[in-house]
């Protein structure tokens, strides 16, 4: 998928007002729609998830492979959306817990870059920030929750094109040009 965010990807997904039920719900914007009969407007602001990068004593990157569409099967970062409440290291912390079964002991941001989230017939704007995170040690890692397993792969090793999310290759491209590992940023 081509990243546009100058267009409104949903405007063939909402076509009735969630407010009176007409069906003359129109694109306003590129986040908006309005409805021609009460004139109720609907934004589709971006929503925010992060994404850990975790380093292990030989410079190797943990990664995840993705349990579900989109790109089902791909290599990801571990982490998620926040949830309603949170904030964004407390939701980082709670699906590193979720998916790893690891506590995150320190973390410090690193990057963000915009990103389109297709998920089943609607295009979700995301913000996605990544983050230099420690844990507490890797003895009781496992996958859970939306992963499939887990690897650590050498940093020089890295390809951006194993992974499936636009954001997490842009984060893999940032980490390999800056020339140094997450431990120390």
């Amino acid at each position: 998928m081509t990243l546009d965010f100058r267009k409104n990807h949903n405007h063939r997904q909402f076509t009735h007002c969630p407010s009176c039920g007409h069906p003359g719900l129109t694109r306003d914007s590129i986040k908006s729609f309005c409805c021609k009969t009460c004139g109720f407007l609907f934004f589709l602001n971006c929503a925010a998830a992060a994404m850990a990068l975790i380093i292990d004593d030989k410079n190797q990157l943990l990664v995840t492979r993705r349990k579900y569409d989109p790109a089902r099967g791909s290599l990801d970062l571990p982490g998620g959306f926040t949830e309603p409440g949170d904030g964004i290291e407390e939701s980082l912390k709670r699906e590193i817990k979720e998916e790893l079964n690891l506590e995150v002991t320190g973390l410090s941001y690193l990057c963000s870059f915009p990103n389109l989230y297709p998920y089943r017939s609607v295009t979700y704007p995301i913000t996605d920030m990544a983050f230099t995170c420690r844990v507490n040690g890797f003895d009781d890692i496992r996958s859970g929750d939306d992963v499939t397993g887990f690897e650590f792969i050498p940093i020089p090793e890295l390809a951006p094109g194993l992974f499936g999310m636009a954001s997490a290759r842009k984060v893999i491209q940032y980490l390999k040009c800056r020339g140094c590992d997450a431990r120390g940023m």
